[in-house]
């Protein structure tokens, strides 16, 4: 009896132990056997949360080799969705000892995980033995997938993201990481739209975020509503925007600057473009129009020392890197030499070069009133008023008799082709002679 009650309990002890022995007999495989197996749960962020399973097994054969292939399947169940992942460990088994081997599940998503354990024999694909492990809620301990998308451009000195000029510096920037998609092979792809032509593709970094820069400097004016977009077989949906607008460049703004104003020919004479936003005009593309025409003028600025006397309009045109340009003129007035040193030349009939040139007229201009012209003009109205009110409505008749005894009072004179008549006092100043108010006119 005792040595009954002795047997029973041994008995006992070896029942559980022997729950934990899987043979594949059945199967007609009496070389392997799956010893033990257990799912254990891990913390690897240390939160406080189930985020990963190892799945641990432990095998063994008669045989000398026997190649095995352990399949896990691992199902996400996620209304109205399933996402089932499958991780292979392939091994060969020898008689000398028992082999443990491990498989891990990292969470990808909050949620619960079905999983099952199949071991096959990989030449013939014959299921050998098959294990349910149970259900598991799980959290995520991964770095889960992001995409960032940012502008960066230069505009009046600083950085900005949003209502820069064309042309200014200007970079877009995109990063994408898939830590997740990259452990189970399930990736995907980037969509990148609103750009105004066909961008570079680009793929999600696994550890650290995949970037790149996409230049927009020369992309046009507009308003542009980027969207970057990413997809994964994990169930992962992403997409972030960003909106911004590129404005075109305003016309180039300037002033013309001149030195020599009313100043006698042979005196420095410069007329000097001046932007008046204090952008660089390098890039600029610059045209001079003289009337009369003068040669040779490029740049910023022109020189006009040597120009004969009388009144020159200078026209100057800017147009920018994006077609828009603005014009800007001025008048300009140059003297005769004072002295004595001309006078054999200065005021000669017969040197039509050293009479002034009656070219006035005003320039249309972004930049409009030109004060000695409007000081003159206005000195002329009144004298022309003095002088109509004395003659009254004879002046006509006392014009047509005096027109024909102009006195010149000694001094040479000279008739221009637009029948305009000048004379030319000893110390060089000019007169012309005003057919209207029938008197001399100090030409300033």
């Amino acid at each position: 009896m005792k040595k009954s009650s002795i047997n029973i309990c041994i008995l006992i002890l070896i029942l559980p132990l022997l729950t934990m022995i899987e043979n594949v007999g059945a199967s007609g495989n009496n070389d392997f056997t799956v010893v033990n197996y257990e799912t254990r749960e891990q913390d690897i962020d240390n939160d406080g949360f189930v985020d990963q399973l190892r799945i641990v097994f432990n095998v063994n054969t008669t045989k000398s080799q026997t190649p095995i292939s352990a399949k896990l399947i691992t199902i996400f169940d996620q209304y109205p969705n399933q996402i089932e992942v499958i991780q292979w460990d392939n091994f060969t088994l020898t008689n000398e000892k028992s082999l443990s081997r491990s498989i891990f599940v990292d969470a990808w998503k909050e949620g619960k995980y079905i999983i099952s354990l199949k071991f096959l024999n990989p030449e013939t694909s014959e299921l050998i033995s098959e294990y349910q492990l149970g259900e598991y809620n799980l959290m995520v301990g991964m770095e889960t997938p992001f995409v960032a998308l940012n502008v960066i451009a230069k505009h009046e000195g600083k950085t900005v993201d949003n209502n820069f000029n064309t042309g200014s510096e200007c970079k877009v920037k995109r990063n994408v990481l898939d830590n997740i998609g990259h452990r189970y092979n399930k990736t995907g792809e980037v969509q990148f739209l609103g750009a105004p032509w066909i961008s570079p593709s680009i793929k999600p970094g696994e550890n650290t975020p995949n970037n790149d820069e996409i230049d927009c400097s020369s992309w046009p004016a507009g308003k542009y509503n980027l969207k970057l977009i990413y997809h994964n077989s994990l169930g992962y949906s992403l997409e972030t925007w960003k909106n911004f607008s590129i404005i075109n460049q305003p016309a180039p703004s300037f002033n013309l600057n001149v030195t020599g104003q009313n100043m006698e020919i042979g005196t420095l004479c410069f007329i000097t473009i001046e932007p008046t936003d204090g952008t660089d005009f390098i890039e600029n593309q610059i045209t001079w129009t003289t009337i009369p025409e003068h040669d040779e003028i490029d740049g910023l600025e022109l020189n006009c020392k040597m120009w004969l006397p009388g009144i020159h309009r200078i026209i100057v045109n800017v147009t920018n890197s994006e077609g828009i340009s603005a014009t800007n003129g001025v008048n300009l007035v140059r003297m005769p030499p004072l002295g004595d040193q001309n006078l054999s030349t200065w005021g000669n009939e017969s040197v039509t070069s050293s009479w002034p040139v009656r070219s006035g007229g005003e320039v249309e201009s972004e930049y409009m009133g030109y004060i000695g012209t409007g000081i003159g003009m206005l000195l002329l109205f009144l004298i022309s008023i003095l002088v109509l009110k004395r003659f009254g409505d004879d002046m006509q008749g006392d014009f047509s008799t005096s027109k024909s005894q102009i006195s010149s009072e000694g001094l040479p004179t000279h008739r221009d082709e637009d029948g305009h008549l000048w004379r030319q006092h000893p110390d060089g100043q000019i007169d012309w002679w005003d057919e209207t108010a029938n008197m001399w006119i100090p030409f300033q």
